[in-house]
């Protein structure tokens, strides 16, 4: 089977559209969201309806079929309809086969993951499934253009991982960038001809905006390409079309995450990319405790398997609020192996060096400045010192540590109306805190992306049949990496040469679009 499909990379994808306004950051409301065009919410269906679209899976065919394969290359031609006579599908599976196949393709970028599947049934046998109509979140005709931009953007994303990040700091770095970079919002007016980008993972990187299907398809992208196993989940809320979210898969245990109700820009929150309200949560913490809508009766069974609670630790750097409210915490941010936060706990504030867990937190210092007085938790990261405000004499100051909490520097005064701004920026100091990039994870984001270039630039040929030299040279770099990446020892020199290796067969790859203008 082609590397299109890696068993790590296998989602569910809804077949109807999904939207969702966020909730306030005290409670959650009632949400108001973008129309669904296609199935009714299972709350409606009965067990007959179950069963029968249980028995429409067990009938899918797989993804090693003749089928599957021809409509993966007819959609990376932009094709506007696909011949699929010869395989006589019955024209009352034909939603289940369609969902399917897009399931199992999760790096088909350009399709639209929404209701209303077009076909065309054969006019003399009605019954059965003359071509596929797909329906596409782009025009063909742009793809070629905006690619670069889309590549770069996912490179930007992953550039932010260390080497020596579990999967869950990988997650949570992803997860704050996500919430960082995309607003809530459903159209798109600069872009027209990505109108409607906002319902796929197209919006996400290209436009900085998403509805929460948006959020959820591209959170879905970024983590199944590294082999964290992610699914995109959809719900109903009442009086409302309907939710998405994501279930993701930390060693070996399932979590819930909500990038859209987590975003911070809803709440017009400044400094901080996510509330992480939602991040790495229990079933009893999402469900029950926040009351989280729950996830539509069809979907596959491990939406439904029963989640991990390692994270639901107040101790945890995601927790930013604990049950009685007493602590707050700034945005953790990574830097060299460590989480820096601010705790409001107690009477000062505090900055605090923490391992992800919280098991083995340290006070690097703690700070003059009441935990009571709003708008002074301000925290500036750059590459070797962390910048904070901090109260001398009655005087507010700007002062630096290192990532230590040594080399203390008390900087230039500032008076308490420049403190509180929430533009003020404490050092002229443009630099990030270092990640090295390397290893594992360098490898795995560097197989996604020459995954994603050669699917959608092989040419015109088969791509389960490829032949031209550049194609056949970063398949071959893919299935080295894949090995590699399968084994349980592995030697660091040799993974960072394949890694720079991928890199520039990528990099240098110039074969022509596969979609048709």
């Amino acid at each position: 089977m082609k590397l299109l499909i890696p068993t790590a990379i296998v989602l569910f994808f809804c077949l109807f559209t999904t939207g969702c306004k966020k909730e306030k950051l005290e409670r959650k409301t009632e949400e108001k969201t973008e129309e669904i065009n296609s199935m009714p919410t299972d709350s409606d269906k009965d067990s007959d309806e179950m069963d029968e679209n249980k028995d429409e899976k067990e009938n899918i065919p797989v993804n090693e079929s003749d089928l599957f394969n021809k409509l993966t290359n007819g959609v990376l031609q932009g094709s506007k309809e696909i011949n699929v006579r010869e395989f006589n599908l019955s024209s009352e599976k034909a939603d289940s086969i369609y969902n399917s196949f897009l399931g199992r393709n999760s790096f088909l970028l350009h399709l639209k993951v929404n209701g209303n599947t077009g076909y065309r049934v054969d006019l003399e046998h009605p019954e059965y499934v003359a071509a596929f109509i797909p329906q596409y979140s782009i025009s063909p005709s742009y793809f070629q253009e905006l690619y670069p931009l889309l590549e770069e953007r996912i490179e930007e994303f992953y550039s932010l991982l260390d080497y020596r990040m579990t999967p869950a700091e990988i997650a949570y770095t992803l997860y704050q960038k996500l919430c960082k970079d995309v607003i809530y919002g459903e159209r798109n007016e600069e872009y027209p001809y990505l109108a409607y980008s906002s319902f796929s993972a197209l919006g996400a990187f290209l436009t900085h905006k998403a509805v929460c299907q948006g959020y959820s398809l591209s959170y879905s992208l970024l983590l199944n390409g590294l082999g964290i196993e992610t699914d995109y989940v959809t719900g109903t809320i009442p009086g409302t079309s309907g939710h998405a979210w994501n279930r993701i898969n930390i060693d070996g245990k399932w979590y819930n995450v909500d990038a859209t109700f987590d975003d911070a820009s809803s709440y017009k929150l400044t400094g901080i990319n996510s509330i992480n309200k939602y991040f790495l949560s229990s079933d009893n913490l999402f469900y029950n405790v926040f009351e989280h809508p729950r996830p539509h009766l069809h979907l596959k069974e491990r939406i439904y398997t029963a989640s991990g609670n390692k994270f639901d630790d107040e101790k945890c750097v995601v927790r930013r609020y604990n049950e009685k409210k007493d602590e707050i915490k700034t945005e953790a941010v990574y830097a060299d192996g460590y989480w820096y936060y601010l705790s409001m706990k107690d009477e000062h504030m505090k900055i605090i060096k923490s391992d992800f867990n919280g098991l083995h937190a340290k006070e690097l210092r703690q700070l003059n400045v009441s935990s009571k007085v709003s708008n002074l938790d301000k925290l500036q990261y750059t590459k070797d010192r962390i910048y904070f405000i901090d109260l001398i004499n009655s005087k507010y100051h700007i002062c630096s540590i290192d990532y230590n909490g040594n080399d203390y520097r008390q900087g230039k005064q500032i008076s308490y109306i420049e403190a509180v701004n929430k533009n003020l920026k404490l050092s002229q100091d443009e630099s990030q805190p270092v990640h090295i990039f390397k290893g594992k994870v360098a490898l795995m984001a560097e197989s996604m992306l020459a995954r994603l270039k050669l699917l959608y630039f092989h040419g015109k040929e088969d791509y389960f049949h490829l032949s031209q030299p550049q194609a056949k040279e970063l398949e071959t770099l893919i299935q080295q990496a894949e090995s590699v990446l399968a084994s349980q020892q592995t030697d660091d020199v040799q993974v960072n040469i394949l890694a720079e290796k991928m890199k520039s067969a990528r990099k240098t790859y110039n074969q022509p679009s596969s979609m048709l203008p």
